[in-house]
């Protein structure tokens, strides 16, 4: 009879126990945050990444008279950095990238030169307005931009529109798997951003390939009109391209580059029709790149993008 009162004893003895610590512990401690959704996180990225990057005035101390190519503010620096990032951790590529003093110094020279002459040139020549050396180095080095500076340059680049850039280049050598010093120079009207001599770097890690826009959670206002799919030593060749929009129709794709190698990794690019960056709700593209080959194989890719109003 012992035996089998015992047994409730100890058990109600280990409910009060257990009772007393879980009302402790609920008194004590905060309930755990809630985690975001992969929308709500990219979401949240483009509100401080993107949005936290924005420089409308870049402090520029320089002056087109004297030919001083004066600086940025340390803020205007440092919001120029944090745009390409954003853009690289969409693309799930590394984002141990910094700017080096010595290229920020040529690359100012370089858009202090764009600025004086009002006119873009890799290749400038001795009898442009406030030429220098370091400025032609530079400007041969650099992504350069006129009629936009620090990070709003960043975002043209990325972009990356107008004749002639049909190659994307820019938004290439800016999400090159193999990017991490680069440079940083900038007017009140003119910028250049150092992106050579990263070709021997080893990356952290590679993504299965490199998209923009994304694969994923897409903010719309990033959503360029040319769209490009990039992987490290593929051919494009012989690739094909073909969309279909959220009603699972086949979209009107025109491929405008699949065979420019030399700028950051190799990329095709195309331009989709219909592409709707305006609504409120979500919209999925389902989005299938062909017979890119890769080490002597030909391989298929889809993703779908998925454009959000953030």
């Amino acid at each position: 009879m012992k035996k089998l009162l015992r047994f409730p004893i100890i058990l109600t003895f280990v409910l009060v126990l257990s009772f007393v610590y879980s009302c402790k512990k609920d008194s004590s401690e905060p309930d755990p945050l809630p985690v975001p959704t992969e929308r709500e996180r990219i979401i949240n990225l483009y509100n401080a990444n993107y949005l936290g990057s924005v420089v409308t005035d870049p402090g520029w101390s320089g002056n087109l008279g004297s030919c001083l190519a004066g600086s940025v503010s340390a803020d205007a620096q440092a919001k120029t950095l944090l745009r390409i990032k954003y853009y690289r951790e969409m693309a799930s590529l590394p984002t141990d990238i910094s700017f080096d003093p010595s290229n920020d110094a040529k690359c100012q020279q370089a858009a202090l030169m764009m600025h004086a002459n009002n006119s873009l040139s890799h290749t400038p020549p001795t009898s442009w307005t406030c030429y220098t050396a370091d400025g032609n180095t530079a400007a041969g080095s650099s992504n350069i931009a006129l009629g936009m500076h620090t990070s709003g340059a960043i975002s043209g680049f990325i972009d990356d529109f107008g004749t002639g850039n049909e190659v994307v280049g820019h938004r290439r050598w800016l999400l090159y798997s193999k990017a991490r010093v680069l440079g940083h120079g900038s007017t009140s009207n003119a910028s250049a951003i150092w992106v050579f001599g990263n070709s021997a770097n080893t990356p952290l890690f590679t993504p299965e390939f490199i998209a923009w826009p994304p694969k994923g959670y897409v903010p719309a206002p990033v959503v360029y009109g040319r769209w490009s799919f990039g992987i490290p030593g593929a051919s494009f060749a012989s690739a094909t391209v073909s969309m279909k929009d959220p009603n699972n129709a086949a979209m009107t794709v025109s491929v405008i580059s699949n065979n420019a190698n030399g700028y950051g990794d190799n990329t095709i690019v195309w331009v989709p029709t219909g592409v709707n960056t305006t609504s409120t709700a979500d919209l999925t593209y389902h989005v299938t790149i062909s017979n890119v080959m890769l080490s002597g194989v030909a391989k298929n890719y889809t993703y779908d993008v998925t454009v959000i109003k953030p």
